[in-house]
């Protein structure tokens, strides 16, 4: 072994705070040895234009040309390679330092994400401090599936540039659609069949009628079956989160429902029809987030509601409230049996039609004291 080799092996361990190309060190063993770069491309055989790129950083030293360099100057095939190697490794921590440093101006947006991510155990909840920042930033970017944070400001900016509103925090909202990208990514269901799900619209809105310990598996499956991930999860704080849709891929869907913020029977259901429609009705290049209040006078929206009415109640009027006498509560219990769904959606329909009328709204409240507050992530 040669004494430059010695040398680079005593510096092994020494961080460089520059990515030194190795062809620096060859232009040096050129002169060294007083050879020209036509010279060294004649004794290689390879083009003087590929020599004074690797000079000039380029081109890499590859391995076949560490052997050629190892026959005309006393230095081995393995000195070649690792100055090459060490050369990538350099240029890959200095780029990362130069992300970390980019994310440390990102990271005060995470601050409520951080925290709604470690509240659930998604993340390990150290405390906001700046000796934590680098490990919170490394966090948060497995998390995301990014190697820096700037891209999740740059994902959003584009697609809920529709979604703006006050107090909404768009960081804690794409954690949110995070959860549910992740189920989906492990979650095997088959291929999306369209007919299929049509033709279980019926028998997915008579789970309905089941206790919620028995639907909630029930319907995981059955959309497993027609090629949707559905995904129960936790409600974030300044999200205004209730249900979104979204296509991984063109035979995957994804539907998510916001449970844990202990979501009514009532709503959880038109959220989850609201969001067949969404399935059925629009573009698989396109994704929905519905949040509390959204935007009704978009066509979309539009068209997903009436979808999800006409699906649970296709017929339903106020007026039957009071056609056959009784109380109201009897007539809920009624009508709600001859279409086949729970008392709950009924309920909720029409709390959210006369939502003015508080005698109704207390008539309602008996029916819609079951919460759906489950998780799946």
């Amino acid at each position: 072994m040669s004494n430059k080799e010695i040398n680079s092996e005593i510096i092994s361990g020494w961080e460089s705070p520059i990515a030194i190309h190795p062809g620096e060190f060859l232009l040096d063993y050129l002169e060294e040895y007083n050879i020209t770069q036509v010279e060294l491309a004649i004794r290689t055989g390879v083009s003087k234009k590929i020599i004074n790129e690797i000079i000039n950083g380029k081109n890499p030293i590859t391995e076949a040309m560490a052997v050629k360099l190892s026959k005309v100057f006393p230095l081995s095939v393995e000195y070649w390679l690792n100055l090459q190697a060490g050369y990538e490794a350099d240029f890959a921590r200095l780029n990362q330092d130069c992300d970390l440093r980019n994310d440390l101006e990102h990271l005060e947006n995470f601050k409520h994400t951080y925290k709604e991510l470690s509240k659930i155990n998604k993340l390990a909840n150290k405390r906001w401090v700046e000796k934590n920042f680098t490990a919170i930033i490394f966090e948060l970017q497995k998390f995301f599936g990014i190697s820096s944070l700037g891209f999740v400001n740059s994902a959003m900016d584009f697609a809920f540039r529709k979604y703006d509103r006050n107090n909404l925090d768009h960081y804690t909202l794409a954690a949110w659609l995070r959860l549910g990208e992740i189920k989906a990514q492990t979650k095997k269901v088959e291929s999306f069949d369209r007919q299929k799900l049509i033709e279980k619209l019926e028998e997915i809105k008579k789970l309905s009628m089941l206790k919620k310990s028995e639907y909630l598996s029930l319907l995981e499956s059955t959309f497993a079956d027609c090629g949707i991930v559905l995904v129960f999860a936790p409600y974030f704080e300044n999200t205004h989160i209730q249900a979104a849709t979204k296509w991984i891929n063109p035979e995957k869907a994804l539907i998510m429902i916001s449970t844990s913020n202990g979501k009514d029977e009532g709503k959880f259901w038109f959220n989850l029809f609201h969001e067949l429609g969404h399935l059925l009705l629009h573009s698989k290049k396109e994704f929905h987030i519905d949040l509390d209040g959204y935007n009704a006078s978009l066509e979309t929206e539009k068209e997903a509601d009436d979808f999800a009415q006409k699906m649970l109640l296709p017929n339903f009027t106020i007026k039957e409230l009071f056609e056959k006498g009784g109380s109201i509560g009897e007539s809920i219990v009624r009508i709600a049996k001859e279409n086949k769904i729970s008392p709950a959606i009924l309920a909720g329909r029409i709390t959210h039609e006369l939502k003015d009328n508080k005698k109704i709204y207390i008539a309602m409240s008996q029916f819609l004291k079951e919460r759906v507050s489950e998780t799946n992530v």
